[in-house]
């Protein structure tokens, strides 16, 4: 169960990860096997609405739990795998941002940013230390309450 402390928590750090990368879409999820579920979206009332629960596999956060480490593509439609992705489809994403969120040694996880509109510039170092640092906050303080 996520407390409302976390949750108020993860709606910040998403509303700043909008701005700054200048995406569409922030999610912080929960992975828990093969199950994926929203904790907190923005913006609200979207697409994607808290508490929804989706097959892992048919995420694009699969293949950050996969690897446990960040991804950050800025034209998933030359992505190889991702351009494929069963979501494409439906959900054309182009820029796509995301690092797992690791409470335990386990991926815990994700916290993404995206946006159906292809991004002009690759993400540089900064930005992904900085969504790496904003999932690591996440996850001192999912760890401090626990």
């Amino acid at each position: 169960m996520i407390d409302q402390e976390i949750k108020a928590l993860c709606k910040e750090v998403l509303e700043e990860g909008l701005e700054i990368f200048d995406l569409s879409l922030g999610i912080v999820s929960r992975v828990d096997d093969s199950s994926y579920k929203v904790i907190a979206v923005m913006p609200e009332g979207g697409a994607f609405k808290a508490g929804e629960s989706f097959a892992l596999k048919d995420t694009y956060c699969r293949e950050v739990v996969a690897k446990q480490s960040t991804v950050a593509l800025t034209h998933l439609r030359g992505a190889p795998g991702l351009c494929k992705h069963p979501l494409y489809t439906g959900l054309p994403l182009e820029s796509y941002i995301s690092a797992p969120i690791m409470v335990s040694g386990k991926v815990w996880g994700t916290l993404n940013f995206s946006s159906m509109k292809i991004r002009n510039e690759e993400f540089c170092d900064e930005e992904i230390q900085l969504i790496e640092s904003r999932a690591e906050f996440i996850s001192r303080k999912i760890t401090s309450n626990m």
